[in-house]
């Protein structure tokens, strides 16, 4: 993982009050018009505790947030270029989805979509 995205990571961590966090896994998804992903929770990690930490890059997108479990009720967020979500605490552990891009809302990348780098601390 580049340093300037770790430095990021570390930066957002101490400002949502998680100053032991350590990133160790970048996960970079590439979304483009009509792609999605379904709802689904991260625990595959040694320790739960830690933070997930989402930087959004590129058109506007629709994130879904749930509840402990899959059947939650859901709330969807608009998630614009630059917008940081962090997942931590009880949220850590929610089932969550993306629903889609907003095409042509933004330039960033050459053929439109959105980037997503999902931060994670492993153990």
């Amino acid at each position: 993982m580049p340093q300037v995205i770790k430095d990021l990571a570390i930066a957002i961590a101490k400002e949502t009050e998680n100053s032991d966090f350590h990133p160790q896994s970048c996960l970079i998804n590439l979304y483009r018009k009509g792609e999605k992903l379904g709802m689904h929770k991260d625990n595959t990690e040694e320790n739960l505790s830690a933070p997930i930490i989402s930087v959004s890059l590129g058109c506007t997108g629709i994130l879904v947030l749930g509840g402990f479990l899959r059947t939650d009720e859901t709330k969807q967020y608009i998630v614009q270029s630059g917008d940081v979500i962090v997942m931590g605490g009880e949220s850590r552990n929610y089932f969550h989805s993306f629903k889609g891009i907003v095409p042509n809302t933004s330039n960033l990348l050459k053929n439109g979509g959105r980037l997503n780098l999902t931060i994670r601390q492993v153990n």
